[in-house]
């Protein structure tokens, strides 16, 4: 067995006929097989230096006659999930009006649940609440006032890119200037 690396992330790894026999052969159907070569690359990424430990790694096989090529390639890019993807709940009010009034009969009915926040963007407000549900109670109060959006990535977007007026407890910061 050879080992190159070939860069920072990348090692070529040659077997010859003898090696492909101790390893009992390639065979990525078997799940044996499979991970016997996945050790083998771990090993062999390992001695050129390159970690692969919570990386996601590429293996690419070429058969030659009496021989096989394994080029490994390590994935060094960060990957970002979305945590409790679309569990917030989005409601967009067109006017500054109906967006007080709506925090203001919220904070009269003591719906106040500590998770909520209040953003504004192009002229419309955004009410987010940091729940997978809400009462019947809350939504149909918050439809009377605007509408709800839809998707599960509506809350994230408004998040990321509206300006925030109030980042946490938004009804009851607010409505309790406005009473």
């Amino acid at each position: 067995m050879t080992v190159n690396k070939l860069s920072n992330n990348r090692v070529l790894i040659v077997l010859c006929e003898q090696d492909i026999e101790e390893i009992k052969g390639i065979d990525f159907d078997d799940g044996a097989s499979r991970s016997r070569v996945i050790g083998l690359t771990r090993r062999a990424c390992r001695s050129s230096g390159i970690e692969t430990g919570g990386k996601r790694v590429n293996i690419e096989a070429l058969p030659l006659e009496k021989s096989c090529y394994l080029l490994v390639t390590v994935d060094s890019r960060k990957r970002y999930r979305v945590k409790r993807a679309g569990s917030g709940l989005c409601c967009k009010i067109e006017d500054s009006s109906a967006f007080l009034s709506a925090v203001e009969h919220l904070y009269r009915l003591n719906i106040r649940c500590g998770k909520n926040s209040a953003y504004k963007k192009d002229g419309a407000y955004f009410l987010i609440f940091d729940y997978p549900s809400v009462p019947k109670k809350l939504k149909l109060l918050l439809s009377e006032f605007g509408q709800w959006q839809s998707g599960k990535f509506s809350a994230a977007r408004v998040k990321e890119f509206a300006e925030p007026i109030c980042e946490r407890n938004a009804v009851e910061v607010i409505g309790r200037r406005l009473v």
